[in-house]
């Protein structure tokens, strides 16, 4: 029985598309991405193309789950990996596919090429994802700690509720040293990658990118 394969393709550049992520999707009768995600597989697509955006999803994953019923292969491209901050958990949530339903291709989490840009081992760091709506003062909860406890902090801001700046200022807020460093990975592996090495304090007078990860050491 065919299922969807939800497949990570990487923090943005060609070069960290996995060879299993491409085979996913040379083999799909039905290929569901951003319009940038789609791009990264230029001549390589041969089934049907659907442009994913905020407002079609729920239609797009309808499609999706009509495919698979009909034994057809469908894959939904995720950003970075699609089970940190990607759209393993929208999936799971809209009830139109089962666990046996879904395959899931990982990807390179944008936090990984953080963390390898810095020299970071990220298996005693703090994982933050703030995507996806309001947050909640659990998740301010559990950060707070994690400063307190300074330790070594990766995090995905959202550029709506919980940017940089609003991070950084509640972060001083509830009792961080302004001269916590901070390093802010934008674009990371495109040609426009920059990154930011700076402290709390001074956060506030900088304008970030949508495409960014903050690192608090």
């Amino acid at each position: 029985m065919a299922k969807l394969d939800i497949v990570g393709i990487g923090p943005g550049s060609a070069d960290y598309v996995t060879p299993a992520a491409k085979k996913a999707v040379q083999q799909a009768d039905l290929v569901i991405g951003a319009q940038r995600s789609l791009a990264l597989f230029l001549g390589e697509i041969r089934g049907e193309q659907v442009v994913l955006t905020a407002k079609n999803l729920q239609d797009s994953l309808k499609k999706a789950a009509q495919a698979v019923k009909e034994n057809k292969k469908a894959a939904l491209l995720s950003t970075g990996d699609p089970g940190f901050s990607g759209l393993l958990h929208t999936v799971l949530e809209s009830g139109l596919f089962s666990a046996k339903d879904i395959n899931v291709v990982p990807g390179v989490s944008s936090i990984q090429a953080c963390a390898a840009r810095l020299n970071i081992s990220w298996d005693t760091a703090r994982l933050f994802t703030f995507h996806g709506g309001e947050v909640s003062d659990e998740q301010k909860n559990k950060l707070t700690l994690a400063a307190q406890a300074k330790q070594t902090i990766l995090l995905l801001p959202d550029q709506r509720n919980f940017t940089p700046q609003n991070i950084a200022a509640f972060l001083l807020k509830t009792g961080s040293d302004p001269k916590t460093q901070v390093y802010i990975c934008e674009n990371i592996t495109l040609e426009s990658e920059k990154i930011t090495h700076t402290t709390i304090e001074e956060i506030a007078s900088l304008n970030f990118g949508s495409l960014c990860v903050m690192v608090i050491k």
